[in-house]
């Protein structure tokens, strides 16, 4: 491999970026609700958080005022991140919440250019599409945070969980999330403030119509560009 292909911008131009970043988006899911508790869990999690943040900045490289500012974001998004986790507050959580949220929703338009321009949609597209819908769940999940320590009672948590406590807010609300997103509904987390229901009928929307419509009009796309592929090779070779 030349050192050219080496380059942040080949490598997001080859679209391989989609995909890591969804790895490093499950990696998140995964850690943070199954280790979420303990300490070390807490640590990986934030790890992985980062590699979401560091990911993301590469996908900034065409336009040079929007690299600078998803740069300044995600370095103050990691550093409130970091500094949450040594010395968790609920006023600390709601601005780092704020600030993530901002990133994230950059993120989010980048990504959805980058799956959605012209041209052959690849198994990286899809993979991008698939990246949407959890960045989705976790841009749901940082808002219920800021409704939860905002708004007193906005949401009915299981028994012994504290309304303030922002890292045991972050795991549930998270679950909550993708629960909402895949309308699941366990019940037993449940929004009771007409703001928070307002966002969980929306996130219900969105979870129903983006697969229904979004993912399976990407890869009926998919199918048919491989189905035109030995056509295109057969009429060449005729030529």
């Amino acid at each position: 491999m030349t050192p050219s292909k080496l380059h942040p911008r080949h490598f997001w131009s080859d679209e391989t970026g989609l995909t890591s970043l969804l790895i490093f988006s499950l990696g998140y899911f995964i850690v943070l609700n199954s280790m979420g508790e303990f300490w070390f869990g807490r640590l990986v999690g934030y790890i992985f958080f980062s590699l979401v943040i560091v990911a993301g900045v590469l996908t900034t490289f065409k336009q040079r005022w929007l690299r600078f500012l998803v740069i300044v974001l995600a370095v103050v998004s990691l550093a409130l991140n970091w500094a949450e986790e040594f010395r968790p507050a609920a006023g600390l959580a709601v601005l780092t919440n704020s600030i993530t949220l901002i990133y994230l929703g950059i993120l989010l338009g980048l990504v959805i250019a980058q799956v959605f321009q012209d041209g052959p949609v690849t198994a990286h597209r899809i993979r991008g599409a698939i990246l949407i819908y959890l960045l989705l769940a976790v841009m749901w999940a940082f808002t219920y945070q800021v409704v939860a320590l905002t708004i007193p009672q906005a949401f009915r948590l299981p028994e012994g969980l504290i309304a303030g406590d922002p890292d045991a807010l972050r795991r549930e609300l998270t679950y909550f999330s993708v629960v909402t997103l895949t309308t699941t509904g366990y019940g037993d987390i449940t929004a009771l403030h007409p703001v928070a229901r307002t966002l969980v009928m929306l996130e219900i929307l969105v979870g129903q119509l983006y697969p229904a419509i979004v993912l399976a009009w990407l890869v009926s796309l998919a199918i048919m560009h491989q189905k035109e592929k030995p056509r295109k090779s057969q009429d060449q070779k005729r030529r």
